[in-house]
């Protein structure tokens, strides 16, 4: 069973429906609605109709425990007058669109119990929808409200540093070329004479024997 679309025409009392399993409809003729609209547990399905948006008077809306699916309509933002939504306990996916910050007057947003994924919006009154179980058993919310960190909000991390096989061969090039240059020039100094070998004892002996 879905809801029907509504028109700009609809006036506004208050409206709680149950039809419990019945395969009866409303009438829209005349329809009169108050600012309260409650269609939950009507095993309701589809996708929540744009047509929503247009009842501007509505203070409160409960379309909870039923089995709506898709994304959560943009037009919900349109409800100027809107203080209380209550979507728990369906099938929504996708994301919670950021046209629900347009609503000054909401102090209760219940979207808890769906499948509903990414950043939760920000702005006016949804800064204030810090209410953890508003939004639990989701596939995948994350903003402050909840104090779940986005991905899109971490500050970028720097890959581990590897030493590669270049660097490793390049110090020990380094090493090699200090250890022959350093014997090099030792030999030049021993060539030119600068260092001279220290005679044995045995040898200093001799010479002082063959003086006398």
């Amino acid at each position: 069973m879905s809801i029907p679309n509504f028109t700009t025409q609809t006036k506004f009392n208050d409206l709680i429906v149950n039809w419990k399993k019945s395969k009866q409809g409303l009438s829209w003729n005349n329809l009169k609605l108050y600012s309260l609209l409650d269609l939950s547990m009507n095993q309701l399905s589809g996708k929540i109709p744009a047509s929503l948006g247009s009842l501007k008077a509505l203070k409160l809306l409960n379309i909870s425990h039923n089995i709506f699916s898709g994304m959560i309509s943009t037009s919900l933002g349109d409800l100027e007058n809107l203080e209380s939504l209550d979507l728990s306990y369906n099938n929504l996916s996708g994301s919670i669109p950021q046209s629900l910050s347009n609503l000054q007057q909401l102090t209760i947003l219940d979207v808890s119990n769906n499948k509903l994924t990414g950043k939760i919006p920000v702005g006016s009154q949804m800064d204030t929808m810090n209410n953890p179980k508003f939004y639990a058993n989701n596939s995948g919310l994350c903003g402050m409200q909840i104090q779940v960190p986005c991905l899109e909000d971490l500050p970028p991390t720097e890959p581990p540093k590897v030493k590669s096989k270049e660097t490793w061969f390049l110090w020990e090039g380094v090493g090699i070329g200090y250890a022959v240059g350093f014997f090099v020039a030792v030999g030049i100094l021993y060539i030119s004479g600068y260092f001279v070998p220290a005679k044995p004892p045995n040898y200093r002996r001799q010479q002082r024997r063959q003086r006398i």
